[in-house]
């Protein structure tokens, strides 16, 4: 019977041990997946919570012929659209979130479930800056605010918001069994995409508002997160804006009220974000600014012994992409950044995206994403052999790696559960 215990035991420190190893880690200045380096290209599909199954699965067949073993998408979609998973109570005051698996979060455990199959981790976002899909902006003129920045300092809006966060950390999925906050699915939680000190939902922000504001949310809400899954990394989402003294440069004054070094150094804080959008800030096909913008954080990926992730990159046509795509390429491959993710992956039925995005099909998509992607995971060392096809010369390429490379339309779907379910929280 002792012999029997001890084998017994054994067996389930293995399956710990095991279960732990495939949650991707901040080791220093990288990633690891199964203790192992993991380095990666990975891209942003932001519409999986509105998308049908099938087109769901198409991006993750697409992800997977592209090398690319890691998605960001969003966990959020709040007001009256066909699919919301948070909806205001005008009766009771309250924000009431809808679990049903066709129109509400429910159908987040069909995109968790199929990435599992794929072999693809997600990176996902809670809220947004922005007023796509509700965002912010969404609480705080429901909660009666009347500037911005109230979103992180009002106190029925914080409620609320880490109400549902709880929500979707603790939900089980009913198709795998497995609560979100113990899925190795997950790569990790982001707080917001792109918070800044003002947004787009029509109220300014507050003369009041700068980094200050910004990190002392973000202490609070990452440590909440913190509190209740302490499997998964959480990051920021933000655009990687710094604070530096003796310059007036946007995107390095601290303007938008963030201040990319103070919040890395955060202990809840495991890894960094930054966004490169050189047309659209200014800088346009300015090759320089680009690689000083990724040496910088390059730098402070360094500095502060933290992993960071270039998420979020893009230009406005497939010809700029093949002409400064390399070009970037080159420094992110050989500077040492642990992962970049472009903006973003397309498929033909889905309508809507921006100038941006990359097809499969695009003529360029090798000189775009492939070899970049190869280049990343050959970093990693190992032996996982893949499979892909290149759109540019149409026959097929074999390469070694060491990990598992297996305007939104408002589409909704039907799935074997559709019962309704709403929660109300405050």
């Amino acid at each position: 019977m002792k012999v029997l215990l001890s084998i017994l035991a054994a067996a389930t420190v293995l399956v710990q041990t095991v279960t732990s190893d495939s949650f991707v880690k901040a080791t220093g200045t990288k990633f690891t997946l199964n203790n192992q380096p993991f380095y990666f290209e990975g891209s942003n599909a932001y519409y999986l919570m509105t998308a049908s199954q099938q087109q769901v699965q198409d991006v993750y067949t697409a992800a997977k012929q592209l090398h690319l073993p890691v998605m960001r998408t969003w966990i959020f979609n709040l007001g009256t659209n066909n699919v919301w998973f948070q909806q205001w109570n005008s009766a009771t005051k309250t924000m009431t979130i809808n679990d049903d698996a066709t129109t509400g979060l429910g159908r987040m455990d069909y995109v968790i479930q199929q990435a599992q199959a794929a072999g693809i981790k997600l990176i996902l976002t809670l809220t947004n800056n922005w007023s796509d899909y509700g965002g912010m902006d969404y609480y705080t003129t429901n909660f009666g605010g009347t500037y911005h920045d109230q979103f992180y300092t009002q106190a029925n809006i914080i409620a609320s918001y880490k109400a549902y966060i709880s929500h979707v950390l603790n939900r089980n999925n009913t198709l795998t069994g497995v609560l979100y906050k113990n899925d190795p699915t997950i790569f990790g939680w982001e707080l917001a995409n792109e918070p800044r000190c003002g947004g787009s939902g029509g109220i300014p922000a507050s003369s009041s508002c700068n980094t200050n504001v910004i990190y002392n949310w973000v202490n609070d809400i990452s440590s909440y997160i913190k509190s209740i899954d302490t499997n998964h990394l959480v990051a920021i989402g933000d655009e990687g804006f710094f604070n530096h003294t003796g310059t007036s440069e946007y995107v390095y004054d601290g303007g938008p009220g963030i201040d990319f070094d103070a919040n890395l150094k955060l202990s809840s804080i495991d890894f960094g974000t930054f966004h490169l959008y050189p047309e659209g800030w200014g800088y346009g096909t300015n090759d320089t600014w680009v690689l000083q913008w990724i040496s910088d954080h390059v730098a402070s990926q360094n500095a502060i012994g933290k992993p960071v992730i270039l998420e979020e990159y893009g230009m406005s046509t497939d010809a700029l992409r093949a002409a400064h795509y390399p070009v970037w390429h080159s420094l992110m491959e050989s500077s040492g950044l642990a992962a970049d993710a472009f903006w973003e992956l397309g498929i033909s039925s889905q309508a809507g995206l921006d100038a941006n995005t990359i097809y499969p099909t695009d003529a360029t998509v090798n000189v775009t994403v492939v070899n970049h992607a190869l280049a990343m995971l050959a970093k990693n060392g190992g032996s996982t052999t893949t499979t892909t096809t290149a759109s540019t010369t149409g026959t097929t390429t074999t390469t070694t790696s060491s990990v598992p490379i297996t305007t939104t339309t408002k589409t909704t779907t039907t799935k074997t559960t559709t019962t309704s379910t709403t929660t109300t929280t405050t």
